[in-house]
């Protein structure tokens, strides 16, 4: 679950800091406020690209910290990477420079973005108000599928199998050539398979090799300018945590005489905060820092070699370890082609293997089909498509890693017409709301604690958006639910609602979110229902809409 947000100096935000609870939170507000500034903070803080037209005008960088309680899928990806989650909080932290460049930090340690990447997959599940864009590309359905019915064993399992019997498939084609070309062919894969196993290269290694490379290659740059840093900070002998600390306890004291002054020494405490943990993250970086020229002429002469022995090849470098891999197959392959027999043998196991593994996962498909399409038809009734229809079709489609099955959502959208393909059905807001009624019904089965929909609800409105709101609100009993919109049916079904605001003041634009208390999510919601001029018709129906929900 997400705990809190903290927002520095990003697009039009100067400082939030903000904290959600579970159940349903709800962010409203005028059109250009910045509602979505929230969702593309945190997609940051999970790995999202880094520009520079991010950090707020006139500012050196932007930094967002998320916090969310720790979960076995985030903390397996942890105890992976050895970083230390033993306070149950996971801290992610990305700072953007003016230039572009971006750090990433979880629990103060140094990470690639890809690292936040891969937790996000166990955090978070964004849905965005074009999902239904997505949900047409047949992939996106075979997915939805399997992870509504929680296949992911079946398609390991099957994937796994795909690969065996490939790999027999081509075993046994070597083995079928001629003598004479297999031994010249043996005697080439032999000569490559010397110069390969002189590097032994492992998955991933030249991305790792480059990645290093470019760090260390800077690396007097780095520790001189972090060391320099740090001596400022806190170690020199007039270093600025000292002399804040002084001048803090100076005003301090002369604030017992002026109360005025109290601000002033809130403001300077709470940049002392933020200075003695830059300051920690500095001693950290250099404590935990390899860079240092031996690392880098270890990771320089890998680098040589990979190169060296791609040029021979012939081949790109990042393709070592791939093409180590085939030649190996291959060999084997023609080594045992002798006895093309027993190959044969070894394909027909192979195929059969891959035959029932394949067949376990269609029979779960058509299984979990059947319930989905059921769920979202009754869904599709709520939402003003009475009489329509959802299938999801599951048909016999070619061998691959992912099975032998093609999928494809189909949809009427009214009483006697025959369900198409949900690329084909025409209206945009017929295609809005099966989305949001597809999404509803497959994020129940997902593993990740946290949703986040960003104005779903657009294009729709009346009951069918109070109905919406039912659902979001119905999702939050097992989830964390975060919704953007402009909805004051969905607005009111919130446990918890944040207004967003544009503040414009001496030709500077900022944006203000705050969590609303009782009066003022009715003004909100009433706002919502009647714009500009808020009437007590307005008021009493808001506040209507919000004990509806409640109750």
């Amino acid at each position: 679950m997400l705990s809190s947000l903290t927002i520095q100096d990003f697009v039009i935000v100067d400082k939030l800091d903000l904290h959600f609870a579970p159940g349903m939170s709800v962010l409203s507000g005028e059109t250009g406020a910045g509602k979505s500034i929230l969702i593309d903070a945190l997609s940051l803080c999970l790995g999202a690209r880094a520009d520079a037209s991010q950090v707020r005008e006139g500012c050196d960088r932007a930094n967002i910290t998320a916090v969310f309680e720790i979960n076995p899928a985030a903390k397996a990806i942890l105890d992976e990477q050895s970083i230390d989650c033993s306070e149950g909080e996971l801290h992610l932290r990305r700072a953007v420079e003016s230039n572009g460049r971006s750090k990433a930090y979880i629990n103060g340690t140094p990470v690639p973005a890809s690292t936040l990447k891969d937790l996000s997959e166990t955090l978070i599940d964004i849905h965005g108000q074009h999902a239904f864009q997505t949900l047409a590309k047949q992939g996106e359905q075979l997915r939805l599928l399997d992870d509504f019915g929680q296949h992911a064993a079946l398609v390991q399992n099957t994937a796994k199998a795909y690969s065996a019997f490939k790999l027999a498939e081509k075993a046994l084609k070597h083995a079928q050539s001629s003598q004479e070309d297999r031994a010249a062919r043996l005697e080439n894969l032999q000569w490559k398979m010397d110069s390969l196993a002189k590097v032994a290269p492992k998955p991933g290694e030249w991305e790792t090799l480059s990645t290093d490379f470019d760090r260390l290659s800077h690396g007097a740059e780095l520790i001189e300018g972090t060391q320099h840093a740090s001596d400022v900070l806190s170690q020199n002998e007039n270093a600025l945590l000292d002399q804040l600390s002084h001048v803090i306890e100076k005003l301090s004291h002369l604030s017992t005489r002026d109360s005025s002054l109290e601000s002033v020494v809130k403001t300077l405490s709470d940049g002392e905060i933020l200075i003695r943990e830059a300051s920690y993250d500095l001693g950290n970086y250099l404590k935990h820092s390899d860079l240092d020229p031996e690392t880098l002429a270890e990771v320089e002469a890998r680098m040589s070699l990979w190169h060296e022995t791609a040029r021979k090849l012939r081949i790109q470098p990042e393709t070592l370890h791939a093409e180590l891999e085939s030649v190996q197959a291959e060999i084997k392959g023609l080594e045992e082609g002798f006895d093309v027999e027993k190959l044969q043998k070894e394909l027909s196991s192979a195929q059969k293997a891959y035959d029932i593994q394949a067949g376990a996962l269609g029979d779960a498909r058509r299984t979990s089909a059947k319930a989905l399409s059921d769920r979202v038809t009754q869904s599709m009734q709520t939402l003003s498509m009475q009489g329509g229809v959802f299938v999801v079709d599951v048909s016999k489609g070619e061998p691959s890693p992912k099975g032998s099955d093609t999928v494809e959502f189909r949809v009427a959208g009214h009483p006697g017409v025959t369900p198409q393909a949900i690329q084909k059905v025409a209206s945009g807001g017929e295609l809005a709301r099966i989305s949001l009624a597809i999404t509803v019904n497959t994020v129940e089965s997902t593993a990740v604690p946290t949703l986040i929909f960003d104005e779903v609800d657009s294009g729709i409105g009346g009951a069918v958006a109070e109905t919406v709101g039912r659902y979001l609100r119905m999702l939050a009993k097992n989830k964390q639910v975060l919704c953007v919109t402009h909805l004051p049916q969905v607005a009111a079904q919130g446990h918890n609602h944040f207004q967003v605001s544009k503040d414009i003041t001496a030709q500077t634009t900022r944006s203000k979110i705050v969590l609303l208390e009782s009066k003022a999510r009715i003004e909100e919601i009433a706002r919502m229902l009647g714009g500009q001029v808020i009437t007590e018709a307005t008021r009493t129906a808001a506040h209507e809409m919000i004990a509806s929900a409640n109750s």
